[in-house]
């Protein structure tokens, strides 16, 4: 990707994990999740990038999953609401920081490693994630 590019998406990454921050509402810090994958769509529109669509579908994939599975989190499944969109602000924060980097040599394992976490956090949303989760399994 492009240096203009990379700066962009960086900034508008920031931006969200920032207001993710300090955000109380977790509705409210999905809409701003939500800017990773929309400006990750824009970015593919102006130049193809693997790593783009890659950031894109995994967000996206994760916004759809945790939007669908709010009502239940902390009620029905174990995990609780809070820990679920704590972990998500933080990782959206560690993907704008990976942006942020002026390096021009690839880092695919901390890019996968980004990716992976928000698989993660989007499995512990559903049922047998959840219970693996509390189990003890899978540490957040």
């Amino acid at each position: 990707m492009n240096e203009e590019l990379r700066r962009r998406f960086a900034a508008e990454c920031r931006y969200a994990a920032n207001k993710m921050q300090s955000s109380p509402d977790p509705a409210r810090k999905l809409f701003y999740f939500s800017a990773l994958f929309g400006e990750a769509q824009r970015l593919l529109n102006l130049e193809w990038d693997r790593d783009i669509v890659l950031i894109f579908i995994v967000t996206q994939q994760a916004y759809n999953q945790i939007n669908v599975q709010l009502p239940l989190l902390g009620s029905v499944l174990p995990i609780k609401l809070e820990t679920v969109f704590e972990k998500l602000t933080q990782n959206a924060s560690n993907l704008a920081s990976y942006l942020e980097k002026n390096e021009k040599k690839t880092r695919q394992e901390e890019l996968c490693q980004i990716l992976g976490r928000f698989a993660e956090i989007t499995y512990v949303t559903q049922g047998n994630g959840s219970y693996l989760y509390e189990k003890g399994i899978i540490k957040l």
